[in-house]
């Protein structure tokens, strides 16, 4: 009985739906792409492009942004804006160096040639 009920009152329903789409299918066309537009261009404005690599890559807690911050404290840099780099790597303060070893040796007998290179 309940079920009887059920389905006749859920097929009026989607007859009259039906039967209202298409009377109106110019208004079930476009409102609901102009609704999609407003609030997709309304919700698109909130969002701003990152543009400090280190808050996309690094941890807030990290030891190596501690560290940087305080170097960069101790030892301020002039640096331009308008040059390209990353600001992960500050140019001027370290630079990097691999050191390879033939197979087998090992590369810490090679220490004068390192302390060569660091001089």
């Amino acid at each position: 009985m309940l079920r009887q009920v059920l389905r006749r009152g859920l097929q009026s329903f989607c007859h009259r739906l039906g039967s209202c789409v298409s009377r109106h299918p110019v208004f079930f066309l476009t409102v609901p792409a102009v609704l999609t537009i407003t609030f997709g261009l309304g919700a698109l404005n909130r969002f701003q492009p990152e543009g400090d690599l280190e808050r996309l890559v690094a941890p807030s807690h990290s030891l190596a942004k501690i560290e940087r911050s305080l170097a960069s404290s101790l030892f301020p840099l002039d640096q331009s804006k308008s040059q390209l780099y990353s600001d992960l790597h500050t140019p001027g303060r370290y630079g990097r160096v691999i050191l390879l070893s033939p197979p087998g040796d090992n590369i810490l007998l090679q220490a004068e040639g390192i302390l060569q290179t660091h001089r």
